[in-house]
């Protein structure tokens, strides 16, 4: 400071060259900004993450939106609304498309509508809660040198170190987990009204641990945002005493039966993979004991007697989570639960199939209170409640949109995009059967109409024209009288 002062003309000619300098930054010419997104007025009615540019995008989104459907930037078919869906469907660890622990599967499960989110959250060394569902690095997170940790012995600065892996491809990207406070904070910034955080707790925390958990829940998500679960009745117990308000989950475990699935699933899966075939000795004796040890815990709460026991230990604001195996096996368990005021969600370990195809054997009023599950709220309520029936209210223009209105209604949305490929030839991807004829379909459920008894509400018979069959070749001619009666 002192030498500027004592020579002006050097400060003054240092000034004039920083402002011709920042003059010259200003001149050089920028990237323009990208154009504002405008949803033209016929579209206003939708989400704001609707696709508009596009080949008949237009009439594509309006032929969606007849059947509560729309299309979102990304491409993904999503629901405008899931009220005729009444089931709590919760996005299990985040939208299934997205790799687990990042800010986006959270981001978009919010956005695609799902009534809760489930995260995972555990401890590291120094008591950092973290976003992580697995209690070791190497499966959907792995250490820069490819060593494995277990969480419970990581620093903050090795948890920063890890790589998240791509849903399908499993290939590492340049993007790493995320802490629970990270976590919290996308949620309350992507949460909509009446959207829920479940915070599953893997970890084995004390009284003041949990209590800084609930504090840090409270002051992102705010009370009655959130709730807890975990398979540890006395960590709930725990919870209990620090929020008394907040609804809790016990979680238990899965079915002997689906573990022995699973485990039977890993041993096939050893036998074309080089690396667990380096391994095999090592993954078959973990198994062996995982599923011994596991017998021998396993605890069933479905019972009466066990859900008396969770509302005498957590009180009515809590809830049995189980497998949908065990769901199936114990079909007095929703009354149960009821007349506590609890509620019961059901979850798989064996799959998205086959937790879907348990639950569409269930008539509407044996279904659980909610679904924690890897799947597109589409799917489940369509499944379930067929609630993406066309309203038939607008007329498409294109082909496209014509072909989308043409749909018969177990048509798989989600995967729209494959289907508009067979739009000339007439078939469709069906939700339960692949590849079907909507021709056929639609005879099927012309035959299912007409089955109707033909009767209006007095008894009386209804006349109902027959069909003029227009597919044979024999000509019929009428002869109408001309004028001159000849």
């Amino acid at each position: 400071m002192t030498s500027c002062i004592q020579n002006p003309r050097r400060y003054f000619a240092v000034l004039l060259i920083t402002l011709l300098a920042l003059s010259g930054c200003k001149s050089t010419p920028s990237a323009p900004p990208a154009p504002a997104k405008i949803i033209p007025a016929a579209l206003s009615h939708l989400p704001s993450d609707v696709k508009v540019d596009g080949q008949d995008m237009l009439d594509i989104q309006l032929a969606l939106a007849d059947r509560n459907l729309y299309m979102a930037e990304n491409g993904h078919i999503k629901m405008i609304s899931i009220k005729q869906c009444p089931l709590d469907i919760s996005a299990h660890r985040g939208d299934f498309r997205y790799p687990e622990s990042s800010s986006t599967a959270i981001a978009a499960a919010l956005i695609d509508n799902y009534n809760s989110v489930e995260i995972d959250v555990m401890q590291l060394k120094d008591g950092t809660w973290v976003n992580h569902h697995d209690s070791q690095t190497g499966r959907a997170t792995v250490y820069y040198t490819g060593e494995r940790f277990k969480l419970e012995r990581m620093s903050r600065k090795q948890y920063a170190n890890l790589k998240l892996r791509a849903k399908g491809s499993n290939e590492l990207l340049d993007i790493r987990p995320i802490t629970a406070y990270e976590a919290f904070t996308a949620f309350a910034a992507y949460r909509g009204a009446g959207q829920l955080l479940n915070v599953e707790i893997k970890s084995e925390a004390n009284g003041q641990e949990l209590a800084e958990l609930d504090n840090m829940l409270r002051h992102t998500v705010g009370i009655g945002g959130y709730y807890f679960s975990s398979s540890d009745m006395d960590m709930l117990e725990k919870l209990r005493g620090i929020n008394p308000y907040t609804y809790l989950g016990f979680v238990q475990g899965a079915h002997p039966t689906s573990v022995d699935k699973v485990a039977a699933d890993l041993r096939r899966g050893a036998r074309n993979d080089d690396y667990y075939q380096d391994n095999q000795n090592i993954i078959e004796f973990a198994g062996k004991y995982g599923t011994k040890r596991y017998r021998s815990r396993y605890k069933n709460y479905a019972s009466s007697a066990g859900i008396k026991k969770i509302n005498d230990k957590l009180g009515s604001n809590s809830g049995l989570h189980l497998d949908i195996r065990s769901f199936m096996q114990n079909p007095s368990v929703l009354n149960s639960a009821h007349r506590y005021g609890m509620k019961v969600y059901s979850y798989s370990i064996n799959g998205t199939d086959y937790h879907q195809s348990q639950l569409t054997r269930l008539s509407k009023a044996k279904l659980p209170d909610g679904v924690i599950v890897d799947n597109t709220p589409y799917k489940i309520c369509q499944k379930l409640f067929k609630a993406a029936i066309p309203k038939k209210r607008y007329q498409p223009l294109t082909a496209a949109g014509k072909y989308i209105a043409s749909l018969p209604s177990d048509a798989d949305f989600d995967r729209l995009n494959e289907m508009l490929g067979y739009q000339q030839e007439g078939y469709y991807i069906s939700l339960n059967s692949g590849l079907k004829s909507i021709a056929s379909a639609k005879t099927k459920t012309q035959k299912a109409t007409r089955k109707i008894a033909n009767t209006d509400a007095f008894g009386f018979p209804i006349i109902v024209d027959e069909e003029i069959d227009t597919t044979n070749s024999k000509t019929i001619i009428l002869t109408l009288p001309s004028s001159n009666n000849d």
